[in-house]
């Protein structure tokens, strides 16, 4: 048997957020050790003071603009753990499927 496409999809999405996370977050604290401010740039190559967090949602966005990046830091390291324990759920639940009879 095999597993859903939603579990698939689930987990490969899993993967790349830590992915992004931790490098982010490498990158954060390389440049906090050396007492720089992170070489992180937005989408138009700007770089950036701080983090940015938010729901950009039309009319009802709610966003926090330049959040210190010594605050960023166990945000981004939750956020790893909390994927990485999605990741555990969804490999068990890939587990339940695969042994399911067709």
């Amino acid at each position: 048997m095999s597993i859903s496409k939603e579990t698939a999809i689930d987990i490969a999405l899993a993967y790349r957020e830590i992915e992004t996370a931790e490098g982010l977050l490498a990158d954060i604290n390389k440049a906090v050790e050396r007492r720089e401010v992170p070489d992180v740039r937005d989408a138009f190559g700007r770089l950036q003071g701080g983090f940015q967090l938010g729901v950009p949602t039309s009319d009802t966005s709610r966003t926090l603009f330049n959040v210190p990046w010594n605050l960023a830091r166990p945000i981004i390291e939750a956020h790893i753990a909390a994927k990485k324990s999605l990741v555990g759920a969804l490999n068990e639940k890939a587990r339940v499927e695969i042994d399911q009879p067709a």
